[in-house]
């Protein structure tokens, strides 16, 4: 999260590296955090940021970024797997697990989905639960959410453990973190004061 309140997340995917190639200048996984955490105040100049360059996915992984901002604009940045040139495509959402948004109606439930990607029952879990919600959503709905949709450790799965789970709130600049799923424990964050506390 930044001080205009923009707060992003990346997210494994199943399928190969994107490899952008236009001539635009190159940036990898992390350094895209970084310049959207330094320099964008909304989700929208996020994006535009994005798209003046070419990404090159790190860790012979491929990646998919949640994006939000103070306002609520949240948008899951894509870059589709079905396009040579692997264009970017921000689409509006509310939540994001391990599949391509982009192609949510080819990710089944309970399965890997090949390069389309998994986790689409952790999806609808949190779906429901914003939705039951009608909008109004509280941190105590984050952590209901991020709760139900937690994964145990499993043997050869790489994403299939919840190592960290945040609840940013954009407006105060606050975020509320568990680790490893010890959801009795949580650190808060107060970005203003640069200060953490329990």
């Amino acid at each position: 999260m930044n001080e205009k309140g923009v707060s992003i997340a990346v997210l494994t995917l199943d399928g190969e590296p994107t490899r952008q190639v236009t001539g635009k200048p190159v940036i990898t996984t992390t350094l895209a955090i970084r310049l959207v955490l330094d320099q964008a105040a909304t989700t929208a100049e996020a994006v535009r940021l994005l798209e003046d360059y070419d990404m090159s996915a790190t860790g012979k992984r491929d990646y998919h970024f949640y994006i939000t901002d103070a306002k609520g604009d949240g948008r899951i940045i894509e870059f589709d797997c079905h396009d040579k040139a692997r264009r970017l495509v921000a689409t509006p959402v509310c939540a994001a697990t391990n599949f391509f948004e982009l192609y949510k109606d080819k990710a089944l439930p309970n399965q890997r989905n090949g390069i389309y990607g998994h986790g689409r029952e952790r999806y609808d879990i949190i779906e429901k639960i914003l939705a039951e919600r009608k909008g109004r959503y509280t941190p105590e709905t984050a952590w209901q959410a991020l709760q139900m949709a937690a994964q145990v450790p499993k043997e050869g799965d790489v994403t299939s453990n919840t190592q960290w789970s945040v609840v940013y709130n954009d407006t105060k600049l606050t975020a509320e973190i568990a680790v490893r799923r010890d959801w009795s424990t949580i650190t808060r964050y107060d970005l203003k004061s640069d200060h953490f506390f329990q």
